[in-house]
């Protein structure tokens, strides 16, 4: 390439980096907008609901699938709202470890969690990761059969017979019902 060539490239790929930003920011802005349309509506409820918080959090994990999708970040701002609003502590153990029961897919690896209160990672091989869980009122425990054991605690955001979303100090985790 001639040295007036490449001086012509360059100058032509300064002017359209602008645009090229630019048109990535409809998506963005999108997210953010149906975001804060969704923050709004909720609230606006004056004293919302179980139900209602319950629907809320739903509408975000969708909202945070399709960004995830489309592979913008703004994943993050819907994590943070999502983790402002927790399941309540008195939560019924009992009504959420039977909505756990089950497969799990999480986007790494599937997992299955039995009645008898352990869980297995997907497909059951010998050897494969295991442990224990346990729920008690808005708080799961997860118990790797590790030597030393490894206990690690979160907050459940929701759990329904299709989502599972839970939180540490850090990360929100997200698990999709199989079966």
């Amino acid at each position: 390439m001639r040295r007036r060539d490449y001086i012509v490239f360059l100058v032509a790929a300064a002017a359209a980096w602008p645009f090229a930003i630019g048109a990535q920011q409809p998506d963005r802005m999108r997210y953010l907008g149906v975001l804060k349309k969704a923050k709004q509506d909720y609230e606006k409820i004056s004293s919302p609901s179980e139900a209602n918080r319950s629907n809320y959090i739903t509408r975000l994990i969708r909202l945070r699938e399709k960004a995830a999708r489309a592979k913008t970040d703004e994943w993050q701002a819907i994590d943070t709202e999502i983790k402002r609003h927790p399941a309540p502590s008195d939560a019924d153990s009992k009504i959420f470890s039977s909505l756990l029961v089950g497969q799990w897919e999480s986007p790494r690896h599937d997992y299955l969690y039995r009645a008898d209160g352990t869980w297995t990672m997907l497909p059951e091989e010998k050897d494969v990761t295991h442990g224990r869980w346990r729920i008690e009122g808005n708080q799961y425990f997860d118990t790797a059969a590790i030597e030393p054991p490894e206990t690690s605690q979160y907050t459940i955001i929701l759990i329904t017979k299709k989502d599972l979303v839970f939180a540490d100090q850090t990360r929100v985790f997200y698990e999709t019902r199989l079966k």
